[in-house]
């Protein structure tokens, strides 16, 4: 193009301006074309995130069938949009795996009654194991009912399951979640109270109790959505089970144990426990279990997506990835925001259907220029996003092309909501890493002159905890420039009403045009962006409240204690001397065993504590300090 215009240069300003008019297309004409073409790209679009926001996609879970799926729904689309495969053995997938549990072989519950009766439960109908068990084989333990399975001390009560009940030796029964579920107005300890209503953390006061299993029943608030049981699956992603046998159980179950033992009715004790805040754990009288579970701790096998695109030129050896997550919660679990404990498909359309499908339009744009110039565009669907970036961790510890030849990284999470400005009528984007190359701010601002969204740049060092939250994060932890754009949190954030009915399709069309144009550049550009290291502020938790250590947990490892990932500039950890690859085992002489115990630990924790940390280092315990700001 440059050549041409310099031939240009020399013609009679006449004759410009005849040629001009000869290569115009009239506006009208060129409009309706650019509609036409909008339209297309909008009913691609629209196909694909109906298929993998549907029923049959299962919310993309790690433990689903769906999200295998939709892993092959996706290598189609990069095959058919011309994109080479981009994994080692020639094939569209980059696998590795999560720590995880599968049942050995089918469990068996039996209960023997004080007159002799003898009950066989069924699986799938009356229990279900469940996955954050370990295995474990019981004949004739006593059973006790002991509330909510908690201990929570606050600042003017102390709530104690335990307090006046030997369950040494017993199988406890439990209610789930905390007394007076969804009170704001009633404190049970605080911030702590979510930590408290964990799975894991009843189960490690039972083990702290020398109790021999646990059978977990629904609480009424959980029960008026259905007594339904969770499946195994829900839990087999738990990072560090505890060493303990466990059972979901139907209330109808509990409520006859109770009857048979003399007490008063489930529903009785657990409005006396509302009302007045204290237990009523009791023995289930001449009531005993028998059980055999095994479980296998094995691991689930996931998968990146990764097409590519060869470059032509002297930047060919160069590379620019585009990726989203195209994972999700499944039927729920522990990040699930809905106030429902029922098991529902969470479909997960904006995040992060919403990216994937921008992804796979990117690639079908990008494919049908096979001979374009410029660096080597690599397309990248990332799995195991929601459970801590696993897939871009992996992939960045495993690259299948050269990081040191990667120029930059865009990311697409969450862009199916973009809203309209009612004043200017143009749609908010928000934009974060461009402070994560020198040219990046400029870049952005040129490339969307043509396209005219609202832009809000987030600085990657403001203390914004979403900056570090998805797929670049990684990429940027290794010397990467990114951008990443987003369209907003809202209401339906991991619930089940993240529905493709709700998704902007012409927003997300929009925000996928400017990423068009912005790649389009990234690759073609004569110098690669200059990588800008920045200073993170302290950042803000986005749910709750409470100090933090500035550390990023390694969210595969199954070993005890927390193996730190990655340690922030600035942040009580990197100050009291941590780094990547050190085991945090104790805080305070207590032991931590997991990433729950952490986290529940540092939410009893205020702004200014100093913590005694016990650390392993290459193998050594060693002793550290950290003051919390």
């Amino acid at each position: 193009m440059q050549t041409v215009r310099k031939s240009l240069v020399c013609w009679p300003a006449l004759v410009l301006v005849m040629v001009a008019l000869l290569v115009r297309v009239p506006a009208p004409a060129a409009e309706k074309a650019a509609k036409a073409r909008a339209e297309v790209a909008q009913e691609r679009m629209r196909r694909d995130i109906i298929f993998l926001a549907s029923d049959e996609c299962e919310g993309r879970g790690p433990t689903t069938r769906g999200i295998n799926k939709a892993a092959d729904y996706i290598a189609r689309e990069f095959k058919k949009a011309g994109l080479a495969p981009g994994g080692k053995d020639g094939s569209y997938f980059q696998p590795f795996t999560l720590p995880g549990s599968r049942l050995a072989g089918p469990a068996t519950l039996t209960l023997r009654g004080p007159l002799g009766q003898q009950i066989t439960l069924r699986q799938g109908v009356q229990f279900h194991p469940m996955g954050i068990a370990s295995s474990g084989a019981y004949k004739d333990v006593p059973l006790v009912f002991a509330g909510y399975g908690m201990k929570a001390e606050g600042k003017d009560f102390m709530y104690d399951d335990f307090k006046d009940i030997d369950v040494s030796g017993k199988v406890l029964v439990v209610l789930r979640d905390t007394p007076c579920p969804g009170n704001r107005f009633v404190s049970i300890d605080g911030q702590r109270r979510r930590q408290h209503a964990t799975f894991t953390q009843k189960m490690v006061n039972a083990e702290k109790r020398d109790a021999l299993g646990i059978l977990f029943v629904n609480d009424a608030d959980t029960a008026t959505d259905g007594d339904d049981l969770l499946d195994f699956n829900f839990t087999a992603t738990a990072r560090v089970p505890v060493k303990m046998p466990a059972f979901h159980l139907h209330r109808s179950v509990l409520e006859m144990l109770l009857a048979g033992s003399g007490a008063p009715t489930l529903s009785e004790i657990e409005k006396d426990i509302d009302r007045e805040l204290k237990p009523h754990s009791l023995p289930l009288s001449g009531w005993t279990v028998s059980f055999d579970l095994q479980v296998k701790r094995d691991t689930i096998d996931l998968k990146n997506i990764v097409g590519m695109l060869e470059g032509k030129g002297p930047h060919a050896n160069e590379t620019v990835i585009v990726g989203a997550h195209y994972d999700h919660l499944g039927y729920g679990g522990p990040s699930s925001m809905s106030t429902s404990k029922k098991m529902a498909i969470h479909y997960g359309a904006d995040d992060n259907a919403s990216g994937t499908t921008a992804i796979l339009e990117l690639a079908r744009r990008f494919g049908e220029h096979p001979e374009r110039q410029g660096r080597r565009i690599v397309f990248i669907t990332f799995s195991g996003e929601e459970m801590g970036l696993l897939g871009s961790i992996h992939y960045c510890k495993h690259p299948l092309f050269p990081l040191e030849n990667t120029v930059a990284m865009v990311n697409l999470d969450m862009v199916g909501r973009a809203r309209t400005d009612p004043k200017t009528g143009a749609d908010k984007l928000i934009v974060y890493g461009s402070d994560t190359a020198a040219n990046f701010s400029e870049l952005i601002d040129r490339v969307n002159k043509a396209h005219g969204l609202e832009l809000k740049k987030v600085g990657t060092g403001s203390g914004d905890r979403i900056f570090s939250a998805s797929d670049h994060a990684s990429f940027y932890d290794v010397k990467v420039p990114v951008y990443f754009f987003f369209t907003g949190d809202h209401e339906d954030y991991h619930r089940p009403s993240d529905r493709v009915e709700r998704i902007n399709v012409p927003g997300m069309r929009r925000v996928t045009d400017l990423t068009e144009d912005l790649v389009a550049q990234l690759a073609a550009a004569d110098e690669r962006p200059k990588y800008v290291k920045i200073k993170m502020s302290a950042p803000g938790p986005r749910y709750g409240s409470g100090p933090r250590l500035g550390i990023r947990p390694d969210y595969v490892d199954d070993q005890p204690g927390v193996l730190i990932g990655g340690v922030s500039d600035g942040l009580p950890a990197a100050r009291a001397g941590l780094r990547k690859g050190d085991r945090i085992v104790e805080m305070n002489g207590k032991p931590i065993k997991n990433l729950e115990g952490y986290m529940f630990f540092l939410a009893g924790q205020k702004q200014g504590d100093t913590i005694d940390a016990g650390v392993l280092r290459d193998g050594k315990k060693i002793a550290v300090k950290i003051k919390l700001d």
